[in-house]
């Protein structure tokens, strides 16, 4: 018997006829057996590769062959907007099977919610995101509910791994496992550099876990590479490229996006914007504008990343570098669909430009990604848990309870005893917590600043940016805009999403921008959001930047590349030093008109650079006379006096490598509690753990330089 005949009866009609499958793909096969073996899982294959079904098969399987009734199976996803594109895909598997499914988010009507307390008949399968799904079990009358869950399928998981939603993601893993069935775990993710760790992390120990990674078939690829300083003719090349084509542009930034919008729909008709700003209508305008014959261009940040299905591309365009090999693979794979290749053109501005696109392409060849992290210390998200915990209970817990519920949690199932116990007799010391003896419960200050809101500020661990709403005096909603660019001046006149609008009044109470559109724009101001970058060369990570240096020591790429373009890649390797070599810092000191500046060439990304310029600063000699300067690659430091300079600087190096971590991050910069939500309810020691792991990363940094070279640059 093969393993589709295995299937039950209704799910083989399902496939034949719903979707006209015989057979199940690589992926789809091993995924099947692995679950029907009882493993949590984490796939790993090429966009549209048919990971959602290899999912969803094995889990509506088990229910059919089981006959149980009520929730069987969550599907978890990073975005609404992904929930809405795969919803009807789901939804004909499913309900040909007899199953029902339901969708609870943020998106969906309050008329339209399935009610999960009381009596009546509950969804088999519910597609939902993490905050939704934490309103759910948040509610005790909804809780009963999940006790028959059997499957939990969570999209995109990669793009949770490192994040405090992550973190908020795992909790809500654990706290399913009330189910009266052991709930296995299903993880469908893109390429990343660690993949066993990310099973790990979200199956949890004294599991049984299988990876299934199926590389993509080896397709042909086309790249095309433009570099050009001036912008309007960075703008041309786009238009270029994309004109008549179905073509997604990816920038770095949305400001960079709002920047490009204006000049490029003047040159190719057919343009939209899709970013985190732009409003759930216009977004899916743009996402559905594909469907349309003839050429569609949408400018877009990573938010065009995740799977949002949109259809066969011709063409993608990187608009800068990319930052790393997991964003420019999945960038790419959204081309080289139905038999036709892969075709990318890097629209770039600088030759060093030209140097990071090639690095991150052969990282790629290389099957080489960026390994994920997950933070080990997001004690926020621990006063999260506790405060809902609290809430749940109606009352007060012993700090035994608190322990053991806290512990339960794998993010924090680690952290001591006696740090829970700070934290707790922090929180009661500042109101947050009421104590009575050994007890604890909800303190005036909780009560004051969570409870105003229902405590619904409990069920994300989102931070909000304090963005405005722009709307029209109807409604309407247009976007989000940074506080900051809305400003107090009404009557300003501003470009966004291609067109201009007018600001008619803000409400600071509400977080409202009223707008309208500007017939008469004049000087239309481009908006800006907080964080948004240049749209240019930015941190490529130290994947990356590791590539870069392994091109400056063969002296070329191994893309075929024109040319001019060799020659431009050539004349900049001919700048610097001819020692270089991956795993080692080189220090050399270079003569200056006065004095001496020194070049650290480190090749770990401007985060780490930016951690070891602070620490030199503060070890050298009359510190404040030294100017430095840092980027992804290097740190230079200016004004030195004696040709011995390179050695004294190797010398701090090497000190710092060996130095005590805590010590070390003493010296930087704490960022602000209110960095992180619930950041403002921790004690400062916390802040500083966090700051030190979670920002700086500070142990990462550190093994990074423990191979000094000092270099004569010849």
């Amino acid at each position: 018997m093969t393993l589709f005949e295995s299937f039950h009866p209704t799910l083989q009609e399902v496939l034949l006829s719903g979707l006209g499958w015989s057979d199940l793909r690589p992926v789809q096969e091993e995924t099947c057996r692995a679950v029907a073996d009882g493993a949590d899982v984490v796939v790993l294959a090429p966009t549209a590769g048919g990971k959602t079904e290899s999912a969803f098969i094995p889990a509506i399987d088990a229910l059919l062959k089981s006959g149980s009734r009520g929730l069987g199976i969550i599907y978890i996803s990073p975005l609404k907007a992904l929930i809405n594109d795969q919803e009807d895909r789901i939804r004909m598997m499913c309900e040909r099977a007899g199953l029902m499914v339901a969708s609870q988010h943020g998106d969906v009507a309050a008329r339209d919610r399935w009610k999960f307390s009381g009596e009546g008949d509950l969804p088999n399968i519910l597609l939902t995101t993490p905050e939704s799904l934490e309103v759910l079990l948040g509610d005790p009358d909804s809780r009963p509910a999940f006790s028959a869950v059997r499957f939990v399928i969570i999209d995109e998981i990669h793009a949770f791994m490192e994040t405090d939603r992550g973190v908020h993601l795992r909790c809500l893993l654990d706290r399913i496992e009330f189910s009266k069935n052991r709930v296995q775990r299903i993880g469908l993710s893109a390429t990343v550099g660690n993949p066993a760790e990310l099973l790990g992390w979200m199956s949890g120990p004294a599991r049984k876990q299988r990876l299934i990674h199926i590389p993509s078939e080896k397709k042909p690829k086309q790249f095309t590479f433009v570099v050009e300083e001036d912008f309007s003719l960075q703008v041309r090349a786009v238009a270029s490229a994309v004109r008549g084509k179905k073509a997604l542009v990816f920038v770095d930034s949305r400001s960079f996006a709002e920047r490009l919008m204006g000049p490029l729909a003047e040159l190719v008709p057919n343009v939209h914007i899709h970013h985190s700003s732009v409003s759930a209508d216009d977004r899916a305008v743009a996402e559905a504008a594909f469907d349309q014959s003839g050429g569609t261009c949408v400018i877009c940040t990573s938010t065009m990343e995740l799977g949002i299905d949109i259809g066969d591309l011709d063409l993608v365009v990187q608009y800068g570098p990319p930052k790393t090999v997991a964003s420019f693979l999945q960038r790419l794979g959204r081309t080289g669909r139905r038999g036709r290749p892969a075709t990318m053109t890097f629209v770039l501005e600088r030759p060093c430009d030209l140097l990071i696109s090639a690095a991150a392409i052969e990282s790629a060849m290389l099957h080489e990604a960026e390994p994920l992290h997950a933070p080990a210390h997001a004690y926020h998200v621990m006063v999260q848990q506790l405060f809902l915990l609290l809430k749940s209970r109606y009352g007060s817990l012993s700090r035994k309870t608190i322990f053991s519920a806290l512990h339960s949690l794998s993010p924090f199932a680690a952290v001591p005893l006696e740090k829970i116990s700070e934290l707790l007799e922090y929180l009661a010391d500042s109101d947050y917590l009421s104590r009575d003896g050994d007890l604890f419960s909800a303190g005036p200050r909780a009560e004051r600043e969570l409870g105003k809101s229902n405590w619904l500020a409990l069920i994300s661990v989102i931070h909000d940016a304090g963005g405005f709403l722009a709307v029209l005096p109807d409604g309407t909603v247009v976007g989000t805009l940074d506080p900051r660019f809305v400003g107090s001046e009404p009557g300003k006149t501003f470009s966004f999403t291609g067109k201009s609008w007018r600001l008619l009044f803000r409400d600071d109470v509400h977080k409202r921008a009223l707008v309208e559109p500007a017939a008469h724009p004049g000087d239309a101001k481009r908006p800006f959001w907080s964080g948004s970058g240049s749209g240019r060369a930015g941190d490529a990570s130290p994947t990356v930047c590791r590539a870069v240096c392994r091109i400056l020591e063969r002296g070329a790429t191994i893309l075929p590349l024109p040319n001019d373009q060799k020659e431009m890649l050539s004349d900049l390797i001919r700048m610097l030093p001819d020692d270089f070599g991956p795993g080692i810092v080189h220090v050399r000191a270079e003569p200056e008109v006065a004095g001496w500046s020194v070049v650290i060439a480190t090749f770990l990304g401007a985060r780490a650079n930016m951690v070891l310029a602070r620490l030199l600063k503060n070890r050298l000699d009359g510190g404040g006379r030294h100017t430095l300067r840092y980027d992804q690659f290097a740190i230079r430091i200016f004004d030195w006096e004696g040709a011995d300079a390179a050695e004294k600087v190797a010398k701090i190096l090497l000190e710092i490598s060996e130095a005590d971590l805590s010590a070390l991050a003493a010296e930087l910069p704490e960022l602000p509690d209110t960095t992180w939500k619930f950041g403002s309810m921790l004690p400062k020691e916390m802040i500083a753990e966090m700051t030190a792991d979670e920002y700086y990363r500070l142990p990462e940094v550190v093994a990074g330089i423990s191979s000094v070279r000092v270099s004569d640059g010849h």
